[in-house]
């Protein structure tokens, strides 16, 4: 639906071939802005079939005060639910930093849990070439390979033509 004073709202439905398939969903987001800074609130759920199996919502909040963006987030499917905070903060036309932490739990199961954080940037090395580079920590626990933890590197370069 168009946008009213910042507000919007969206609806759906899905028509499975049986009540199982079928689903409604439906989100609404705010937006507005505040002096210097920018604020947008959403929520998001969606719900399929009969039961309540892979039913979802999602949350969330962006704030932006010039060149810095933040993001919180809370998402729920079934029996899962997360939550996140994201950072950015863009130093320069060319470089961007970025961070992020996040939680995943379950509530059925006490020892199921995962948690990543992480660090990145992004450099324009020129236009229509970029290399970004991350590091994440995480850990993990409860789930069917048992306790995991560790680190991860990774350099990624994006070519747009």
């Amino acid at each position: 639906l168009p946008a009213v004073s910042g507000f919007t709202l969206g609806l759906g439905m899905t028509d499975g071939a049986t009540n199982a398939a079928d689903g409604t969903q439906w989100g609404a987001t705010y937006a507005m802005d505040a002096g210097s800074m920018a604020v947008t609130v959403a929520y998001a759920s969606a719900s399929k079939g009969s039961g309540s199996a892979n039913d979802a919502s999602s949350a969330g909040v962006t704030v932006t005060a010039g060149d810095a963006k933040v993001v919180v987030a809370r998402n729920e499917i079934d029996t899962y639910e997360a939550t996140s905070v994201g950072a950015s903060y863009k130093v320069s036309d060319a470089l961007t930093v970025q961070a992020y932490t996040g939680t995943t739990e379950k509530s059925d199961t006490a020892a199921y849990e995962v948690k990543d954080t992480g660090i990145g940037l992004t450099y324009t090395i020129t236009p229509g070439l970029k290399m970004s580079i991350t590091h994440n920590d995480f850990t993990g626990k409860g789930g069917t390979a048992g306790a995991e933890n560790g680190t991860r590197t990774v350099v990624a370069l994006d070519a747009t033509f």
